[in-house]
């Protein structure tokens, strides 16, 4: 085969224009801060890391979910503490109205007292969080209770469970229901306290005693079984966002290390392709033919 100087040229012209096209891309890599800038740069690694950029932002929607829980579940929890602390004053008030010894004047002071705490009990159970009513059910929009004539009425449904994903295939129902919180014992607590007024309006300390006072502590042991509940959530919730942040962080590094760039190791393989490129421009000069004037 006659090797011409058109044949040498064109050879030198192809590596010269490939060592200059590496030269670009190490240039490109380093502007970029990126190994892969087009699928074709990495195939393998171009998939790896469309799958690791998927988990982390699932991921990151999952953390804003159990963000959003531990906020609803820290809010009922402080409600039902607060509708402890009123139970609690009703059973003392319930236990002073009962010893028989008061007068109809202070057996309605006792219950004007009650009247206020039916009221105050209605207003936990209107508690709202981010705008969401905690004890409505699945109706989260409206107010679950109100006072009717001194009788605390549904104005929803407040019934239904709300569940949250908080991993992969892992859902939590974070609420207590209206309907849970009010059916503490065989009776309605609406109706355990409108009971307890009516008795001290009517001066029946019997009934206060024998019965009120029974139905009032199932209704505060339902209470203290919800709260611990909740607090058995609030932890899990708590853990989940700790394995949520670990795993999201060890993503996150797998990421990196599938499309970010070792700054040294760039610089090392630019300086490389640059002394490459710069002995091929001088091996070009080499392939020319001597001429006339290399004798003149």
């Amino acid at each position: 085969m006659r090797v011409t100087t058109k044949n040498l040229m064109n050879n030198y012209l192809t590596n010269l224009n490939r060592n200059l096209t590496e030269m670009q891309k190490y240039q490109n890599q380093m502007s970029s801060g990126k190994e892969i800038l087009k699928p074709s740069d990495n195939p393998f690694g171009t998939i790896r890391a469309m799958d690791l950029d998927t988990s982390i932002k699932q991921n990151d929607q999952y953390l804003k979910n159990i963000e959003d829980s531990i906020g609803w579940t820290g809010m009922t929890e402080s409600a039902l503490g607060n509708l402890t602390d009123s139970l609690q004053r009703t059973r003392e008030l319930t236990v002073y109205g009962s010893n028989g010894s008061l007068s109809d004047t202070d057996m309605k002071a006792i219950a004007e007292e009650i009247k206020q705490i039916i009221s105050q009990v209605a207003e936990v159970g209107n508690t709202n969080y981010d705008g969401r009513y905690i004890f409505a059910g699945q109706s989260t929009s409206k107010p679950p209770f109100e006072v009717v004539d001194d009788v605390i009425q549904t104005a929803t449904d407040i019934s239904g469970s709300l569940s949250r994903e908080v991993s992969e295939s892992v859902t939590m129902d974070i609420n207590v229901s209206g309907t849970r919180l009010m059916d503490g014992s065989s009776e309605d607590l609406s109706v355990t306290l409108k009971n307890i007024y009516d008795r001290l309006m009517s001066g029946d300390n019997t009934a206060l005693s024998n019965d009120s006072l029974g139905k009032l502590d199932e209704q505060m042991d339902n209470i203290l079984s919800l709260r611990a509940e909740v607090g058995a959530k609030y932890n899990r919730l708590e853990a989940s966002k700790i394995k949520n942040e670990t795993q999201n962080l060890n993503l996150t590094e797998l990421y990196a290390k599938t499309i970010d760039i070792d700054i040294a190791e760039k610089v090392m393989q630019y300086s490389m392709m640059e002394s490459v490129y710069q002995a091929s421009l001088a091996t070009g000069g080499k392939i020319l033919q001597p001429t006339l004037l290399n004798y003149l």
